[in-house]
């Protein structure tokens, strides 16, 4: 007995639609034996709708046979597509008799194929493709004093990560306000694709977990001006691959800025410490790669501060850690290759003079230490993939 098995998917969207259809046919074809036409025909649905659905084959060959009342094709092709119909729930579409002859013995001998086509709809969100990037979460653990410190702190962080566009950033704070969206949504008032919008949440790949520890002033007061104070602040950080909760990425950043009786130092003073938090995890797991060189100016694909300088290298031969012999990704030899200074930056690119030194594309830049009180941690565990994206050790 032959059997055949087809499969066909298409695929129709506009190019910039949001709500993307997609349609899949599947075609089975069946053998079928018997004493009759009609039995052969039977016998072969029996073994295409099994392929194509896996239905229950002793209830469908009773309903078709109890379909064999008349010999008309018409009356015997509506009532077979019924049957279909009902033994695999609506799952199947038509069937065609490819052949229905006798053998030398009488017997008939009758091929058959089924089409079954299915229509779905999902939502394709607007922008660059989330599932190139990996997803973060951004986490406050600061408790009492310093709590409403950490939320400050919190917001330049998600920030400045964002525009590095490097992760897709999650919110875990708005619960209330999508809940109210999403009640819109339901209620019927909303257009009826506007539902595919749901059941689209990302869960994060890694949890960045921050707690200041300690933030100590000392004010000086002046006659002349308002009062500056001077903060000393420690912040513990950790990025954590959510599916295993290792810990891939900690440190604990010391450092001192100055504030003064206005809201804008504040900000100001908050921006200096989540510059340097998110400095550090993005150069750890994405260190800064030359994307372009025009003339004696170098590109790269993120946002940086104007006048920040970064040491360039050239990387060589991949290493292998000593004593657990796996490679340690993209831990290469390195020869320092000179220096550069951004000069300019937008959201999405920073450009920076050559100081000194030959630079080509595909050069790791990394910055200039920390500066005073800024403590390095650990090593991250991390891997930079040759096409784009990285591996945090796993």
């Amino acid at each position: 007995m032959k059997k055949y098995l087809f499969i066909f998917v298409f695929l129709a969207c506009a190019l910039n639609a949001e709500i993307v259809t997609h349609t899949s046919t599947k075609i089975a074809s069946g053998e079928g034996h018997g004493l009759t036409r009609e039995e052969a025909i039977n016998n072969a649905i029996i073994e295409a709708v099994g392929k194509i659905s896996g239905v229950n084959v002793s209830s469908m060959k009773r309903s078709s046979t109890q379909a064999i009342s008349d010999n008309s094709g018409s009356n015997i092709v509506d009532t077979y597509s019924n049957d279909i119909s009902k033994a695999t729930k609506g799952r199947a579409d038509t069937y065609n008799i490819i052949s229905a002859e006798q053998d030398g013995s009488g017997r008939w001998i009758a091929v058959v194929e089924i089409k079954n086509s299915k229509t779905t709809k999902s939502y394709k969100a607007p922008g660059l493709n989330n599932k190139q990037r990996r997803s973060l979460s951004v986490f406050n653990a600061s408790y009492g004093e310093t709590r409403g410190l950490g939320e400050s702190l919190k917001s330049h962080v998600i920030t400045n990560l964002t525009q590095s566009r490097k992760f897709n950033i999650l919110d875990r704070d708005n619960g209330g306000y999508y809940e109210m969206e999403k009640a819109l949504i339901s209620s019927g008032n909303a257009g009826g694709d506007e539902i595919y919008k749901l059941k689209n949440v990302l869960g994060s790949d890694y949890l960045m977990i921050f707690n200041i520890k300690g933030a100590q002033a000392k004010t000086k007061q002046s006659i002349t001006s308002s009062n500056t104070t001077k903060v000393q602040v420690s912040v513990d950080y950790q990025v954590i691959l959510f599916a295993t909760r290792e810990v891939k990425y900690s440190n604990t950043l010391t450092m001192n800025v100055s504030v003064k009786d206005d809201l804008k130092s504040n900000e100001a003073a908050f921006k200096k410490i989540a510059d340097k938090i998110t400095s550090d995890i993005l150069n750890a797991i994405y260190p800064l790669k030359i994307a372009n060189i025009n003339g004696q100016e170098v590109v790269f694909t993120q946002n940086l501060n104007v006048g920040e300088r970064f040491d360039c290298f050239s990387q060589g031969k991949a290493l292998k850690d000593s004593y657990t012999k796996q490679g340690t990704g993209d831990m290469r030899v390195e020869t320092r290759a000179g220096q550069v200074e951004i000069t300019r930056a937008d959201p999405k690119l920073s450009y920076a003079k050559i100081i000194e030194g030959q630079m080509k594309e595909g050069y790791i830049c990394r910055p200039l230490g920390g500066g005073p009180g800024y403590n390095e941690g650990r090593d991250a565990n991390y891997q930079v993939n040759d096409g784009g994206g990285v591996k945090l050790g796993f």
